[in-house]
């Protein structure tokens, strides 16, 4: 992990650098000074330039300025402002580290591949006046072999990565810089290496509002190295941005428009185009399974679960009504919408920590205990220290703040999701 190692070495080589300088000790904060350069330039080998290390430099800097100041005020000036750096810079080491999504708990080694199809008709399944209906899934499967190198995280490249992590930082409503590590990041699979031996369930995902494809890839790595294919969508038009094979990025047109009527019935009508593009993944799957070079054999369609996460949720429940071929429905915090008819098993996993509106809070488990009893097999875990973002990747690349992505740690969101999603399955999808 050159990464990891390049940025702790910076910080330790700056705060060095500022104690040896307090102590008037030139030489020696001269050769921490290279240490913090040299943390800075083996960290850029990994993804770049990192922004998190800056004030570092700048506390260095200060430093050696104060090793000539004259004047013991001047001295003190300085050491206040590179004492005020090192811990800026550390804080942002710690707060935004290298990605790295943990080593999926399965026996497979994991793959991942990339879909793209026309999808349903216009006028069912995409936004009014959406640009291309054409839909984008990724994809994870069980691996024959271990080896090769791990694809990138948010995109085919890094083009469409720095597409991709400038949308999502427009959707946190952050400054883009703050997703770089999502930016450059690896996952944890392996692009087009071949599938093992036999035939694997199918996971349709949905993600939330605005979310794309990959932003559970730590949940789904997991799920396919424990025998699952899972294939997750991107939705046009409503997820941050889509960028097709061709390169051409087609961004969300969802947006509040202050009405609450006429938000619900737009986030209805998302739920069903969402629905509708998870059912049209069930045909082009078929197709897929008779065919495809990485995926041909291997696809049990006789065994299929729609997922989501928030309004994918929704969306998964709603894709369960109006396709047999779904046997379950696994709905991650979101409130069910257009489930009236729900006739599959149906997991419901809850954030502990809730929205922090109690009313809102009451309707939501409301909604749930109704879709659950519908259910002939309903579930509800309700993940203590969870937050809404806890069950997505958010936790591995955003700040490690309660209030934002919960309380159970970097390793610990991600086993939160996907220990009870694989459980549900093992007892819902029993071999065809």
């Amino acid at each position: 992990m050159p990464a990891d190692v390049g940025m702790w070495g910076a910080v330790l080589g700056a705060a060095g650098c500022v104690g040896f300088s307090l102590g008037r000790r030139r030489a020696a904060a001269r050769v921490a000074a290279v240490v913090t350069v040299a943390g800075v330039v083996v960290a850029a080998f990994d993804g770049g330039f990192r922004w998190q290390l800056l004030p570092l430099l700048v506390a260095v800097a200060v430093a050696l300025a104060a090793t000539s100041a004259g004047s013991s005020r001047a001295r003190r000036l300085t050491a206040v402002l590179g004492v005020a750096a090192v811990v800026a810079g550390a804080g942002a080491v710690w707060a935004f580290p290298p990605l790295r999504l943990p080593a999926p708990s399965g026996p497979h080694p994991v793959g991942t591949t990339e879909l793209s199809w026309p999808g349903p008709p216009a006028e069912s399944g995409q936004a009014a006046g959406c640009p291309s209906s054409g839909v984008v899934a990724q994809v994870w499967y069980p691996a024959a072999t271990a080896g090769g190198e791990p694809a990138p995280y948010l995109g085919r490249d890094r083009d469409e990565a720095r597409q991709v992590a400038g949308a999502l930082a427009g959707t946190f409503g952050v400054p883009g810089f703050l997703l770089h590590e999502a930016e450059v990041g690896r996952g944890r699979a392996v692009a087009g290496v071949p599938a093992a031996a036999g035939r694997f369930p199918v996971v349709l995902f949905s993600p939330g509002n605005l979310g794309v494809r990959r932003q559970g890839s730590a949940w789904a790595t997991d799920l396919a190295g424990h025998g699952h294919v899972v294939v997750a969508l991107d939705h046009p038009c409503d997820s941050a941005v889509v960028v097709g094979a061709d390169g051409r990025a087609v961004r969300s047109t969802v947006g509040a428009t202050g009405d609450d009527a006429r938000d619900e019935a737009n986030a209805d009508a998302q739920v069903t185009a969402r629905a509708r593009q998870l059912v049209s993944a069930l045909d082009e799957l078929t197709r897929r399974d008779a065919a495809d070079p990485v995926l041909g054999g291997h696809l049990d369609l006789g065994r299929v679960a729609a997922t989501g996460h928030s309004l994918g949720g929704a969306a998964a429940l709603r894709a369960a009504t109006l396709d047999d071929r779904i046997d379950a429905v696994v709905d991650v915090d979101g409130f069910p919408r257009g489930a009236a008819g729900i006739d599959v098993p149906v997991l419901v996993l809850v954030a502990g920590r809730g929205t922090g509106d109690a009313a809102n809070d009451a309707e939501y488990a409301r909604a749930v205990r109704e879709v659950t009893a519908a259910s002939p097999d309903g579930r509800v875990v309700e993940v203590p220290g969870a937050s809404h973002l806890t069950f997505t990747d958010a936790p591995l690349f955003l700040p490690p703040v309660p209030g934002l992505v919960g309380s159970l740690g970097r390793e610990g969101a991600v086993a939160a999701t996907a220990g009870p999603t694989r459980e549900f399955l093992a007892d819902v999808l029993t071999p065809s």
